[in-house]
């Protein structure tokens, strides 16, 4: 079942901006001209019999608890993978930011998607069943509509629901703005822990400009390759687990996290997938 979105003006004139700005030399200037564009899912237009099509695939897909009771949940000392959009594009064989496709990661982020969540260990999902006036409707639908059949076809999910895989970031920012009520509840999750960063060595992480673990009791960092980190699982894996049980795990790692966080949490340890969730939280500030 395939969605097709309708050719309209404003799609193409979108398509033709995009295509113009990445011509751009200057990173800066390139994200400056592309913030001023109208976002994709903003002018796909989908005509209704695709509407009804993309109805009979969330049909086929889990339900996702709200961030709230996601949040609860990582609150009583589970450790939580998530499985974004990014890692559904690495299991039916593509690529995104973080990972070349890569068979063997496709096999372990299905495998923990089939699996779902354990008591040790919350596995969150996007939650593509949002009211059509969320704030994140537009863009879910968008990806959605472009992939989620496939990934349904190749990943048979637990009839049960999984976690909101954005349930920090719902936390955290209220529309483009920091939420701090949010952050203080967040912070709350490592207050007085030690605490291992498994990240890369440009990582925002690291000189944590929003003061986001000066609550901790202990840190440091363990650095992977910006890309591709999967590649070394074998050697990161052994890296942490030099670590006791008694450190909580901060893994800035894209899909090579989902993993870790799985498969440490088997084990007793205690991990958090965190994804970009720093970075968007910094970005939010500084707009």
């Amino acid at each position: 079942m395939t969605i097709k979105y309708q050719i309209t003006p404003a799609y193409i004139a979108w398509r033709v901006k995009k295509l113009a700005c990445n011509l751009v030399p200057s990173k800066k200037l390139r994200q400056k001209l592309k913030k001023s564009m109208p976002q994709k899912w903003d002018v796909l237009s989908f005509s209704d019999e695709a509407m009804a099509k993309y109805a009979q695939i969330l049909r086929r897909y889990p339900d996702v608890l709200s961030s709230e009771d996601t949040f609860e949940l990582a609150c009583q000392k589970l450790s939580f993978s998530r499985i974004g959009d990014g890692e559904f594009n690495n299991i039916i064989g593509g690529r995104n930011s973080f990972n070349s496709a890569d068979p063997a990661l496709a096999v372990r982020l299905k495998e923990i998607c089939e699996a779902g969540s354990t008591s040790s260990c919350l596995v969150c999902l996007n939650n593509y069943k949002l009211p059509e006036g969320h704030s994140a409707y537009k863009w879910f639908l968008h990806h959605g509509a472009r992939y989620l059949n496939k990934v349904l076809d190749t990943v048979e999910f637990k009839p049960e629901e999984y976690g909101d895989t954005y349930f920090l970031l719902r936390l955290s920012l209220s529309g483009n703005r920091l939420n701090q009520e949010g952050l203080r509840k967040i912070k709350g999750l490592w207050q007085e822990r030690k605490v291992l960063f498994v990240c890369n060595s440009e990582s925002p992480l690291i000189h944590d400009a929003l003061n986001l673990f000066d609550n901790v009791a202990r840190k440091e960092f363990l650095y992977i390759p910006n890309k591709n980190a999967f590649a070394a699982y074998a050697q990161i894996l052994t890296k942490i687990k030099k670590y006791d049980t008694s450190w909580l795990f901060y893994m800035e790692a894209g899909a090579t996290a989902s993993v870790l966080a799985w498969d440490l949490s088997k084990d007793g340890y205690h991990a958090f997938d965190m994804g970009d969730f720093y970075k968007r939280s910094l970005a939010a500030q500084n707009d």
